[in-house]
């Protein structure tokens, strides 16, 4: 599977650069992330669109064979705090659904080796739609 266009606010990439390069172990999930980073196409933050998948935006997801989607919020792991919903952008999942936009799905390796099928159903919140650019 070819892997979809992924857009990214200058200010996401630049904080999750910082984060990277920070980590003390480098997993598997972060190589993949940091390669997700090198490919997006960079935006700033007043021109991401509104269907897509930023940092702290609230999302439906579908997570196959999982038929009901699921609401999950995108964090950074300095707010993670293993609150109901919330996904760590270090976490397989978390790295998957960054830049992704509606209707777009992808196909994400776990750490077992095994191939994760996610699908964005919706963006409920975006901070860049919001103006909140903290």
């Amino acid at each position: 599977m070819t892997k979809p266009d992924i857009i990214i606010s200058s200010q996401d990439l630049q904080r999750l650069q910082t984060m990277l390069e920070h980590q003390t172990q480098f997993t598997a999930t972060m190589q993949h992330l940091e390669d997700e980073l090198a490919r997006a196409e960079v935006v700033a933050p007043q021109d991401v669109p509104a269907n897509v998948v930023s940092m702290n935006a609230k999302v439906l997801i579908s997570l196959a064979p999982a038929t009901e989607p699921t609401e999950v919020s995108l964090v950074y792991p300095h707010d993670f705090h293993g609150e109901k919903g919330q996904v760590n952008v270090l976490a397989p999942i978390g790295a998957a659904i960054l830049g992704l936009t509606e209707g777009q799905q992808i196909e994400w390796p776990q750490p077992d080796g095994q191939l994760m099928k996610v699908k964005i159903e919706k963006v409920i919140y975006q901070p860049e739609q919001a103006g909140d650019y903290l």
